[in-house]
């Protein structure tokens, strides 16, 4: 083989290896099997060769007429491995796995009583929910950060993120370098503090670090957090990497590690974190059960609630969630935070797929511990609550934040901000979850508390008429969906048959909702509210 033949059948090679090297330190993929970053890197640099050889080798795809297959060498390569990578994915779907998906969410989620497991607000001392919003909070967060003079101008805040210090929610963001220039003058200096913002109160401080921290989104290098950690850790596939502090006050990143139930990437479920010292670097990576106290998001709000939906969409089969739909249920597109114990919990509701008007149930998403306690209410859907909010001071255009859930005298009650274009919070609202005509709004958390139990009590838990005495125990046949109303803040579901409409109070019978047109169920039949229409209970 001679020399210049030598030299165009490695030159190539090198070449893409150097590429390679290249990315690999720009945007570092997991040296893993499951990300699918290295899957398309690899492909990328099999096209670049497959390209280098044609050139170098002075070579074009047809030759003399024919193909020239040393020419689709690198080709044909990129070629099989997408090909293989993408037919694994399609096979790695819900359409063939929905049992696995929905296990994954299903072996999470316990029920709970929420009167006696959710802490009763006593005389209006709220403390333990992030009532402010992100928005909120990063517009409190700049106005700290522009009374601090100089400092502001040499570095830009960070994204704001809820955590838990010392079990108290607190809305945090670390201050950044502004671009590249600005960190190469200030690297040597690092990043003196963050901002800390109170949710529940509304106040908001600027915090030193103990020592200044060298490890950040904003910096670049190998001082850039995403690059450090990924080369900590080069086989740990991670995701949702947030600061943090601990209960002394020193500041960490944070990232949650996964594992994939299903082939190369599908349904990819939490199962340890990454915690980095942003101080001096050092990365330790623990199991979820080995992960420090102190760490609020080991199993990200996002992770939870998709994994719910999983259980919600695919229990009964995937064709079912997509035609019949029978138990079909997913979780409302947003969410709250809410502190239990000393661990953040994410909040949000459940709907049907009979209804997104209203809730079935609501769930608390423990980020530490990646338990989910549901509890079966039906009421209000969180906008129809914001809605109610606004409408009360309509004339002042305030905006309601997504609110989240206190136990009133056990009954559950929404509570949220109300703020102005400003971002700034100018009023407090509570919303009765069952019956969101039950609406005060108050200058205070306090105030507003007591304006709600003056004005309602402990709210409309437990106010559907209890179904006593004796019945007749008949069965039925729906002849038509099942259709839901609230009469006199009391939901109700009504099932049509051949003999007649019977209404049934959803409080207690959450069940009712999850019936099909055509379905036969057992009913007790007590009275007649007027010729054909009858009240009736589920029987179980």
């Amino acid at each position: 083989m001679t020399r210049n033949k030598v030299l165009r059948t490695i030159l190539p090679i090198l070449i893409t290896l150097a590429l390679g090297g290249g990315l690999y330190y720009y945007a570092p993929p997991a040296l893993n099997i499951h990300d699918s970053r290295l899957w398309w890197t690899v492909i990328f640099l099999l096209v670049i060769y497959g390209f280098l050889r044609l050139i170098a080798g002075r070579r074009t795809l047809i030759e003399n007429g024919r193909p020239n297959f040393k020419g689709f060498l690198g080709f044909a390569a990129a070629a099989v491995l997408a090909i293989v990578f993408m037919v694994i994915g399609l096979f790695t779907t819900p359409l063939f796995f929905s049992g696995r998906y929905a296990q994954a969410g299903q072996e999470r989620i316990t029920t709970g009583d929420f009167s006696s497991e959710v802490q009763v607000v006593e005389n209006g001392e709220i403390t333990d929910i992030a009532i402010m919003d992100t928005t909120t909070a990063a517009a409190m967060g700049k106005r700290q950060i522009g009374s601090l003079g100089t400092l502001a101008t040499q570095y830009e805040l960070g994204q704001f993120m809820t955590t838990t210090v010392t079990g108290q929610a607190k809305k945090v963001a670390t201050m950044g370098y502004g671009g590249f220039w600005k960190w190469l003058n200030r690297r040597g200096e690092g990043i003196p503090g963050y901002v800390s913002v109170d949710p529940v109160n509304g106040s908001s401080e600027y915090v030193e670090f103990p020592e200044p921290i060298h490890y950040s989104d904003t910096a670049y290098f190998n001082e850039n957090i995403y690059r450090h950690m990924q080369f900590a850790a080069p086989t740990a596939y991670f995701g949702n990497v947030h600061f943090e502090v601990d209960n002394d006050g020193n500041p960490y990143w944070i990232a949650t590690t996964y594992a994939f139930r299903v082939g190369l990437t599908g349904c990819p479920v939490p199962n340890g974190v990454l915690v980095c010292d942003a101080v001096t670097g050092k990365t330790v990576r623990y199991s979820a059960e080995e992960a420090p106290g102190w760490v609020s998001i080991v199993y990200p709000a996002d992770d939870l609630i998709r994994l719910v939906n999983y259980a919600g969409l695919y229990g009964n089969g995937y064709w079912n969630s997509m035609m019949a739909k029978t138990g079909v249920y997913r979780c409302t597109d947003d969410y709250g935070y809410k502190v239990v114990g000393e661990n953040l919990n994410a909040f949000t509701g459940i709907t049907s797929a009979a209804s997104d008007e209203s809730n079935i149930a609501f769930i608390l998403c423990d980020e530490h511990t990646g338990q989910v306690r549901r509890y079966d209410i039906y009421g209000a859907e969180e906008y129809s609550a914001e809605t109610a909010a606004e409408g009360l001071v309509m004339n002042f255009g305030y905006r309601a934040s997504f609110p989240s859930l206190v136990n009133v005298n056990g009954s559950p009650v929404y509570v949220m901000a109300l703020t102005d274009d400003g971002a700034l919070i100018k009023k407090y609202a509570m919303v009765d979850l069952q019956d969101y005509t039950k609406v005060v709004a108050g200058d205070t958390i306090q105030d507003t508390w007591r304006q709600f139990v003056s004005k309602y009590g402990s709210g409309t838990a437990g106010n559907v008429p209890d179904m006593d005495g004796t019945g007749e125990v008949k069965t039925i046949r729906l002849t038509a969906p099942v259709e839901i109303a609230v009469v006199e803040g009391n939901s109700y579901a009504y099932l049509k048959a051949k003999d007649g409409i019977y209404r049934i109070p959803v409080d207690g019978n959450e069940e009712v909702l999850f019936i099909s047109d055509g379905e036969e169920v057992e009913l007790t039949v007590y009275e007649t509210l007027r010729e054909g229409i009858f009240t009736a209970g589920l029987n179980k």
